[in-house]
């Protein structure tokens, strides 16, 4: 049984819901991604050594992977809504505790690295539930465009986050600007609880839909998830590579990256008319993106805005399509979602290298011609398959 969008009525609850929820995710994001450059920034600051920081942002990612199958079982226990409210509590928690154990030891550097693994182990649990509850605050109409907003919310506080700390820095110092984040993630948490989930709305105003069997996982979506964040994972290596050997300069890279992030950021307002364009209609354009991106500036700035913009719409029709589908266990379909993501992203980083070594320049272009080959390989099988429907259909009338 087909259902058609237009039958699900939003829920009065909904306006009240997406205001504490974008409060809630802008307080998050700013603090998630401000306190990682503020870790960035006092590694280097008190140390000088590259090597260290690096070795410290492969500390903070390394519980990540395991964290995603436990935070899954936890859901069972308790709900997306509860969890929420005890992450951003104990995130709050922590950098309070932070703040006053930066002012009595010596060891700073230790006493960060500690507090950004703490950190991302607990934003692994609020990760899963936050993509885990938008079909419990939200009428199902609107779930897409609550992904847009929290995705243009995530990309503004990447792009400002760093700037706002680095003004911040002039008056204050890095243990008092901890203690303002553990003061803000407080605030979400009391924005957490204020949400009203649909769980115990009527049953007539939850549309209920079985799924056949065999569509239960979203094999096909979670592989163009995959071909997309390999692609993250190249570009992040490939781009910095070619702007330092290629193009021997090292300005370029910040107005490339400033291109992809505003791309990303204004994705759900340049995209609009194709947010019913299926994955691999937007994989494949971005395969086509990856063939032009050769070593200029302009290739680089024009390619790395537009594969921006179809990543961001990629991912809200990515995670939409997930948190739609109608199941008792949704908390086990996104862990493992989550899980494959965050593997996909670590696999991309470790081979991108060495793509580089073998291809050079070629890197990108031959990537995007492998992912357009694909896609329309599938396009082919999908549109034989049609034909033999519609044939079989004709031959039993």
């Amino acid at each position: 049984m087909s259902v058609n969008e237009k039958e699900f009525r939003p829920h009065p609850n909904d306006r009240h819901n997406l205001l504490c929820y974008l409060s809630s995710m802008l307080i998050t994001f700013f603090g998630f991604y401000g306190f990682t450059y503020l870790v960035t920034w006092l590694t280097i600051e008190k140390t000088g050594d590259p090597q260290l920081l690096g070795n410290v942002m492969a500390m903070t990612m390394l519980p990540a992977i395991g964290l995603n199958l436990v935070a899954g079982r936890v859901l069972k226990y308790y709900s997306a809504k509860q969890m929420m409210f005890i992450t951003d509590i104990l995130t709050g928690i922590l950098f309070i505790g932070a703040y006053y154990a930066l002012n009595t030891v010596s060891w700073q550097i230790t006493c960060l690295v500690i507090v950004a693994v703490l950190n991302k182990s607990i934003g692994v649990f609020y990760k899963l539930s936050n993509k885990t509850i938008l079909p419990d605050l939200f009428a199902p109409v609107n779930i897409q465009i609550v992904n847009g907003y929290q995705t243009q919310i995530r990309q503004l506080a990447i792009v400002s986050a760093t700037m706002l700390v680095t003004m911040a820095l002039l008056w204050v110092t890095p243990a008092t600007l901890i203690l303002i984040m553990g003061i803000a993630f407080l605030v979400s948490a009391g924005l957490d609880w204020q949400f009203r989930t649909r769980s115990n709305l009527s049953s007539d105003s939850v549309v209920t839909v079985k799924l056949d069997r065999h569509r239960s996982w979203p094999t096909w979506s979670l592989l163009y998830a995959v071909l997309g964040y390999l692609v993250d994972a190249t570009i992040a290596v490939a781009v910095p590579w070619l702007v330092v050997s290629k193009l021997h300069s090292h300005w370029p890279l910040s107005w490339f990256l400033t291109a992809n992030a505003t791309g990303i950021l204004l994705a759900p307002l340049l995209l609009k008319r194709w947010s019913k364009q299926s994955l691999l209609t937007l994989t494949a354009f971005t395969g086509g993106c990856l063939l032009l991106m050769w070593p200029t500036f302009a290739s680089l700035m024009i390619t790395m805005f537009l594969i921006g913009a179809l990543r961001g719409q990629i991912n809200i029709s990515f995670f939409t399509t997930i948190q739609q589908i109608p199941t008792n266990n949704r908390n086990i379909l996104m862990t493992g979602v989550l899980t494959v993501i965050d593997t996909t992203t670590v696999i991309g980083s470790l081979l991108a290298p060495r793509l580089i070594l073998m291809l050079g320049s070629w890197t990108l272009p031959l990537l995007g011609g492998g992912i357009l080959l694909f896609c329309l390989t599938r396009l082919i099988i999908l549109l034989n398959n049609q034909k033999q429907s519609s044939s079989d259909i004709d031959e039993n009338c």
